[in-house]
């Protein structure tokens, strides 16, 4: 097995604050591994994004965390993640109080919302392939509610941003026949 690569992570400023883009924190071969064990999971039409578009709901599965150690492969990429947002978050004690992993599909509808305030969301991309024109890219906004930053859902990429930024998932295109994954790590903090 040849040397792993560290990750790369880029800062993406809004309204001076930071968001994380982090590409090759996970392996390509545990991402197709992830991808595999998300595609086959029960998802409920039970999420929706904030109270007043509740009646617009989506398809999502709940984890339970502490059943990630239950398998080495998840337990090591759980702890990739949880490790990772509180080196990029180290001022805040994080507590992680939510993961649950998310289906979008072509026709779906996202509101913009807030997660954990105060916190931090890290957003995994669980799809092990995926192309541009399928679209569904993260929306972050400014202060001024202004679609500012854009972040691809590319595979194993984990955006990492406050939880109090409003944001709105993508859906994906109408070439795309796959659904778009994401499993979303919320932290509460103690600021």
């Amino acid at each position: 097995m040849g040397k792993e690569s560290e990750p790369i992570v880029s800062v993406r400023q809004l309204d001076g604050r930071s968001i994380f883009v982090v590409d090759g924190l996970v392996q390509p071969d545990v991402v197709e591994v992830i991808y595999r064990s998300l595609r086959s999971l029960s998802f409920d039409l039970a999420d929706y994004d904030t109270e007043s578009t509740a009646e617009v709901q989506h398809w999502l599965h709940e984890f339970e965390p502490a059943l990630f150690k239950a398998n080495p492969i998840f337990g090591a990429w759980f702890d990739l993640i949880v490790t990772k947002t509180q080196e990029l978050f180290p001022a805040n004690r994080l507590s992680l109080c939510r993961v649950h992993c998310n289906s979008h599909l072509y026709g779906d509808l996202q509101h913009a919302h807030r997660d954990v305030t105060p916190g931090v969301t890290a957003l995994y991309f669980g799809n092990a392939k995926w192309i541009d024109d399928w679209q569904g890219e993260v929306l972050f906004y400014d202060l001024a509610g202004e679609p500012h930053q854009a972040v691809a859902p590319k595979p194993g990429r984990v955006v990492l941003f406050p939880g109090d930024i409003l944001h709105r998932g993508g859906v994906p295109s109408r070439k795309c026949f796959e659904p778009r994954l994401s499993v979303a790590f919320k932290f509460a903090a103690d600021e």
